[in-house]
């Protein structure tokens, strides 16, 4: 067994566990260590948008210049019906408040090639595999995080940024449930992604836009993703598989994602030519996957470990939950990895303060890492509550009819400026930050 101390270890090195080290090491602290569990970064991703909120606190470490040059500058998110747009969203009205007045589009993976390259020239390496087992503070007031392999790491800090599924989360013993504990819309709980390619170029797929379809309570998303000039355009899409239909494969394979699309995608995609005049097919499946959207937050995202688990008061020996470790919700509108970022970014300066304070001036600095927690916290209330509403409204233009006043009323509001205006501001989470 090998044993190594640090003053901060962060376990997860995806976004988040990579965004939390960039901003301590920006910050002037060194005595840090990460780990990650897989022995490599996995080929799929969920995330694929980067809003503008994000893309500042990304500027503020150094990373945000690199994304852009890959990524898609999207214009706007539209949704539609299977025939007509319904509405869109411009981001262009954030330019007043932003540099970033768009979201980027670009996927996960790539977004941890870019934070893990830069993470690599401030001279930090990551140690993988590494899978948590066991944590508890020792006589010292340190946390000692045992591992798989037998490697022991004693730590001031434990950062959880291990997702959803959190070991750190777990072993603290934190609840983790829905804020509001109602269930999700049934409707809506089933959902495929995938990264697929089309049988020929077509002059409807959108370029520099999200585009979603809402129909007779079914959702389909379609987003077009960067790629090399001499390679075949990429899309990102996204479904509901209806309860129904009973759970959907775990690896889709491209027949299921071309029904689906002929079904609840907007008919201008379709591969049937007695609704397409230019039918279109799906070519290449790059990977597909299914899951179950949900929402949960840590009851606590700051745990102070006693011996028995309980509170020892305060001081270090400090364990925290940022990213999908804290908080998860439905992907509507691309929000939780944004979240996820700002949240390790932002905790980078105050954990630096916190660590490196003297011991007359720790209790000080006790309050600051708490109320910045806590404001975390209400952060991701609010936005499980927004995706929540994104949701609803998805659910209720899809099984709308077309004779609902309600379904029209919401038309015309979509119609206001204003209104449009107010949804680009919501995703771009400049109003939450």
């Amino acid at each position: 067994m090998s044993t190594q101390r640090t003053t901060v270890l962060i376990v997860g090195a995806g976004p988040t566990g990579l965004s939390a080290a960039i901003s301590l090491v920006k910050q002037g602290f060194k005595d840090l260590i990460i780990v990650e569990e897989t022995a490599s970064r996995p080929e799929a991703s969920r995330a694929m948008t980067i809003h503008a909120a994000t893309l500042e606190a990304l500027d503020f470490i150094g990373c945000a210049e690199a994304l852009v040059k890959i990524g898609i500058k999207g214009k706007a998110m539209q949704l539609s019906d299977r025939k007509a747009p319904f509405m869109a969203a411009e981001f262009s009205c954030l330019a007043p408040y932003t540099k970033f007045p768009f979201v980027l589009l670009i996927p996960q993976t790539t977004t941890e090639e870019v934070l893990e390259a830069h993470l690599k020239e401030l001279n930090v390496d990551i140690l993988r595999p590494e899978k948590a087992v066991g944590l508890q503070r020792n006589s010292q007031g340190e946390l000692e995080v045992s591992f798989e392999s037998g490697k022991v790491i004693t730590a001031q800090y434990v950062v959880g940024a291990d997702g959803a599924r959190s070991v750190i989360r777990q072993l603290t013993g934190v609840g983790f449930s829905d804020p509001d504990g109602t269930p999700p819309d049934e409707r809506l709980a089933q959902m495929i992604l995938a990264d697929v390619t089309f049988s020929s170029p077509n002059p409807n797929l959108p370029t520099d836009a999200v585009h979603g379809t809402a129909s007779a309570g079914k959702f389909f998303l379609t987003i077009p993703l960067p790629t090399s000039p001499d390679s075949d355009p990429v899309y990102r899409i996204g479904f509901n598989v209806p309860p129904s239909a009973g759970p959907p494969p775990s690896n889709p394979p491209t027949s299921y994602l071309q029904q689906y699309l002929d079904e609840q995608g907007p008919l201008h995609l379709s591969s049937d030519v007695s609704v397409n005049p230019i039918p279109i097919h799906i070519s290449k499946t790059i990977w597909a996957t299914r899951f179950r959207t949900h929402a949960a937050i840590a009851a606590k995202f700051l745990i102070r470990m006693g011996s028995s688990g309980e509170s020892a008061g305060q001081g270090r020996g400090i364990a925290l939950l940022v990213g999908d470790a804290a908080h998860i919700h439905a992907p509507a509108g691309g929000l939780g990895m944004n979240l996820g970022i700002r949240d390790a970014i932002s905790l980078g300066p105050v954990l630096a303060a916190h660590a490196t304070a003297s011991t007359e001036s720790l209790p000080e600095q006790d309050k600051v890492l708490e109320k910045h927690v806590a404001a975390r916290h209400d952060r991701a209330l609010s936005t499980i509550k927004l995706t929540k509403r994104i949701m609803a409204v998805a659910s209720f233009l899809g099984a709308a009819k077309l004779l609902n006043i309600n379904y029209w009323l919401l038309n015309l509001l979509f119609k206001v400026p204003f209104v449009r205006n107010q949804i680009a501001w919501n995703l771009s989470g400049l109003g939450n930050r």
